[in-house]
């Protein structure tokens, strides 16, 4: 119900059907301060200054940039020539020369024909927007095609950015196109040299058409011979095989008796070593027997000592479990004192304080505000002597509780060490036993570890031979498994070889037959200029100016146009007051949104019919529609000053400031001057929430392109803009200006 009663549904509610205020008497403000506005020549005129803002902008800026490709005549570029020219197939050729006259047939630049030192004066004091320089081996590069290392030719280029950064890169482009046009002439002499070559290449071919019949013939006789080798090279492949097929029978005994003796040598020597071990284990085992001895009856002495020490461990805790049951009794007796004491403080503090109650006079008697403070500090004091108390109890009685565990596990201990004792005792007698044998074991053991290295001996002999006998016959198998091998290659060789001659034969024929077809194609090709300029030139680009502009003033035109209205209704944000009107001080809300709204808009459609009027029939820029130019541009005019407007009406000064960085803004991120492209990350995400983007792209659209349904689609998009901004301003008017609040400071108060 609050939302309904006093929101902006209440007041239109209101208005149209309770009779609260009158539709015309909305009007009455706004008439009102028309009628104070043109009673003062000075407003009228600043008004009418106002309202000549857009087309003051972009007016000279747009005929200052409406076509500066126009006037690249005027641009001065020093061109020097250093070439010395060369000779190319007994001509004389000066490349360089021929780049000057293209240049003086091409008025598209102011072209200065000067020396190196005056074009490097020129361009140190700024006369020249760019220099051209033509080094003196150019020529010479440029006919370095047949030679074994040839150059590319290269013109050197130098813009003066420092003086002017686009007059540089205009004069580089143009430069550009008189190197294309050089580099065809270049091409076409080269072609013109490579078809003189053809009549040559003809006659060239004939005879070696003639020399491939001949080798055609000995080729036929090779093959014959070929295949009688061939034959007998296959018979002695067989027999080669079958004698390497016994020789690797025998080579596999022999592998299979050194493996069996190096297994032989292996184990004896195996066991050897284990036999050593065992004897050094047995020795080990036996120092290691006497020492754990001696280890056993030192045990059992530490063993009787600490016996002795958990003893006395015993008696110190019992002693000690009885003092801390003494001081448990202690402290619950205290405990229970103190917290009597704790609950007669507590109730005389009380007592004193229902005394107070009922004799308030005693609140101004300041001995018994001092006996009742202490009276409750005291019942504080004992309150916590008695919480410590407890605290302290329960302690004491952990501790009783800890000491009785303690004594349980001290009597236990002594009873374990009785039971170690007995133990190490009969431990001790053991080792003693276990130490006499194994030192009889050591002594007869040493006759088994020295037949086991004879063992070995005899093992090692056995196996030195049979490698030898296997390295005799693995070299026999190698040999003939080596002979097979080549008698195959032969074999295999012959048989290419033959098949190789047999196509030498058949190829030299077909040779023969291109050849002489190839001396009859070359003698047709003509060498006439459209066959040069054609290879010379072999892509042509062909131009479609359905979406070309002429004029750069064209293309840049909705940026100007665009920055021009969004000034204008900054402009008139400093000059008028947003928030009061002059003659009604206590208007209310509805009516002062009307007001100040009207006059809003009334400045925009003049900023915008003067803009357009002057931009078509003085400026003479021609657009796709022209009433729809004037309605679009009235569109992007109104959603410009409503935004405006609401930032001044709810901010002021600060809404100003906001504009003005809105501005900048819309300036780097609408992507009027380069591609959306080449912006910027974070200009790209401001884009699509700015209104210069759709007003740029709509103005295209309707001076440029003519693609109407795209208008519709920006014009959409800026009328959203313009009542959001309405909304906002309105808002302001209902439930935020305070009344009878002072005009703004402003120059106009209407």
């Amino acid at each position: 119900m609050p939302l309904i009663k006093h929101g902006i549904f209440y007041h239109l509610y209101k208005i149209i059907y309770l009779g609260d205020v009158k539709i015309m008497k909305l009007f009455q403000v706004f008439l009102d301060d028309l009628k104070h506005f043109f009673k003062k020549p000075m407003l009228i005129l600043t008004f009418l200054g106002v309202a000549c803002v857009p087309i003051l902008y972009s007016g000279f800026l747009l005929k200052g940039t409406w076509d500066p490709y126009g006037k690249l005549e005027n641009l001065p570029v020093a061109v020097v020539n250093l070439d010395k020219g060369a000779t190319y197939q007994d001509k004389t050729m000066n490349v360089g020369k021929e780049f000057i006259d293209e240049l003086k047939k091409n008025p598209k630049f102011n072209w200065k024909f000067v020396d190196k030192n005056e074009a490097m004066q020129g361009m140190n004091h700024n006369r020249y927007y760019a220099m051209i320089t033509i080094p003196n081996d150019f020529s010479a590069d440029a006919a370095s095609l047949n030679s074994d290392h040839p150059h590319q030719a290269n013109i050197q280029y130098e813009s003066n950015s420092y003086y002017n950064f686009i007059a540089g890169q205009i004069s580089e482009n143009a430069t550009k196109e008189m190197k294309a046009k050089l580099s065809d002439n270049v091409t076409e002499a080269y072609t013109r040299s490579v078809f003189t070559q053809f009549s040559k290449l003809s006659k060239g071919l004939q005879t070696a058409g003639k020399g491939a019949s001949d080798l055609n013939k000995g080729a036929v006789q090779l093959n014959e011979g070929q295949s009688k080798v061939t034959t007998n090279l296959a018979k002695l492949s067989s027999g080669a095989i079958t004698m390497h097929e016994g020789t690797e029978k025998l080579n596999d005994g022999s592998r299979k008796l050194e493996k069996g003796t190096a297994e032989l040598q292996k184990g004896a020597l195996a066991l050897a070593e284990g036999t050593q071990k065992l004897a050094n284990a047995g020795q080990q085992l036996e120092a290691g027997a006497g020492q754990t001895a001696t280890g056993t009856e030192t045990l059992a002495k530490g063993i009787q000592t600490s016996k002795q020490g958990a003893d006395k461990l015993t008696d110190g805790l019992t002693t000690s479990l009885k003092g801390s049951q003494q001081l448990e009794e202690g402290l619950s007796t205290s405990q229970k004192s103190s917290k009597e004491l704790s609950n007669g403080a507590e109730q005389v503090a009380n007592g004193l304080q229902q005394y107070q109650t009922a004799h308030p006079e005693l609140k101004l008697d300041p001995n018994f505000q001092k006996l009742l403070a202490a009276s409750q500090a005291v019942s504080t004091g004992s309150k916590q002597l008695s919480d410590a108390q407890s605290q302290l109890l329960a302690g004491s009685q952990s501790l009783t509780k800890g000491q009785e565990q303690l004594l349980s596990g001290s009597k236990q201990l002594s009873q374990g060490n009785s039971q170690l004792l007995q133990g190490a005792n009969k431990l001790q007698a053991g080792q003693q036993q276990l130490s006499d044998g194994l030192h009889q074991y050591n002594t007869k053991f040493t006759g088994v570890v020295t037949g086991s290295q004879k063992l070995v001996q005899g093992a090692s002999q056995i196996q030195n031979g049979a490698s030898q006998l296997n390295a005799g016959i693995g070299e026999l198998s190698s040999g003939t498994g080596s002979f097979v091998t080549g008698t195959k290659q032969l074999a295999d060789g012959s048989s290419k070889l033959q098949s190789g001659s047999t196509k030498l034969s058949e190829g030299s024929k077909e040779l023969a037959t291109k050849l002489q077809d190839a001396a009859n194609d070359t003698s047709k090709v003509k060498a006439d200029d459209q066959t040069i300029q054609l290879f010379s030139t072999p892509v042509s680009i062909k131009e479609n100016d359905d979406r070309h502009i002429d004029l750069y003033g064209y293309g840049i035109a909705p940026y100007f146009v665009s920055l021009a209205l969004f000034a204008g209704a900054l402009v008139f944000t400093t000059v008028y007051s947003a928030r009061s009107s002059s003659t009604q001080k206590e208007a209310a809300g509805w009516k002062l949104f009307v007001s100040k709204t009207m006059t809003f808009a009334l400045m925009s459609s003049g900023q915008s019919i003067i803009a357009c009027t002057i931009l078509v029939y003085l400026l003479g820029i021609e657009v796709q529609n022209v009433a729809l130019f004037y309605a679009y541009t009235a569109l992007v005019s109104f959603t410009f000053m409503f935004f405006c407007q609401a930032m001044v009406t709810w901010l002021d000064q600060i809404g100003r400031f906001i504009i003005l960085l809105v501005m900048i803004f819309q300036l780097a991120s609408s992507a009027g001057t380069f591609p959306f492209e080449l912006l910027p990350d974070w200009a790209k995400a401001l884009n699509p929430w700015l209104p210069m983007t759709y007003s740029i792209r709509g103005f295209r659209d309707v001076i440029s392109s003519g693609n109407m349904g795209d208008l519709q689609v920006q014009a959409n998009h800026l009328f959203l803009f313009l009542v959001a901004f309405l909304v906002i301003t309105l808002g302001y008017f209902l439930f935020k200006r305070p009344k009878g609040r002072k005009p703004s400071n402003v120059v106009l108060q209407a």
